[in-house]
């Protein structure tokens, strides 16, 4: 018999609950029994949890989309012309047909912060003339262009350069501070004013490769 049990031997006497000490004794058993049905059943909770971690460690959570995270810019095509070619581009005229300034925007130098605005510009198809004015005494740095250049910029590298081209650049950021060969009130002192030439195309069709890649 179970040494437990053994230790509640019922009274030999024992009928019903009205002999004496017959449900303390009961009781105290069954409180013992009711114990240990209690941790047996702790311990099966244990186990069966454990059996369904695989290494032990807590489950990671899934992750949450990061809503701070801003997406992927979409990608822009450098390759190819963003508008047909003009038929012809006449000296003297500029497309779209109008001021500079309704299309372009007019200069805001209140505004306008070199060290936000401008980026360096690099690729060696290009030439830049200030790299080749050294002891000049000329301070111009023609890698200098606005952030809104640089993409048209790039495409008309590579519509130059498809054409057998080869790009030069002549002028671009002027300090209004520094500014002795524009207008007061230049795009080039934002940067968003170009002087351009290129080998093996005449003006003409250089103007009309700007216009292709979105200037």
């Amino acid at each position: 018999m179970n040494p437990i049990l053994k230790r509640f031997t019922p009274n030999p006497s024992f009928n019903d609950f009205s002999q004496p000490d017959s449900f303390k004794r009961w009781f105290r058993l069954a409180l013992v029994i009711a114990g240990v049905l209690c941790a047996i059943g702790v311990a099966l909770c244990l186990c069966l949890d454990g059996c369904g971690k695989s290494d032990g460690r807590p489950k990671a959570k899934p992750d949450k989309p990061d809503q701070r995270q801003t997406p992927p810019e979409p990608k822009v095509d450098l390759l190819h012309p963003v508008r047909e070619a003009p038929a012809a581009f006449p000296k003297n005229t500029n497309m779209p047909k109008g001021k500079e300034t309704l299309h372009s925007g007019a200069i805001d130098l209140a505004t306008f912060k070199p060290e936000r605005d401008l980026i360096r510009f690099e690729d060696k198809r290009v030439w830049f003339e200030s790299d080749h004015q050294k002891g000049s005494g000329d301070t111009e740095d023609d890698h200098l262009i606005n952030r809104a250049m640089e993409i048209p910029l790039k495409r008309l590298v590579n519509l130059v350069e498809a054409k057998k081209g080869h790009l030069k650049i002549h002028d671009v950021y002027r300090s209004s501070t520094e500014n002795k060969i524009h207008l007061a009130k230049s795009l080039h002192c934002e940067g968003r004013a170009i002087d351009l030439t290129a080998d093996n195309l005449s003006l003409t069709e250089l103007a009309k490769l700007c216009w292709q890649a979105g200037f």
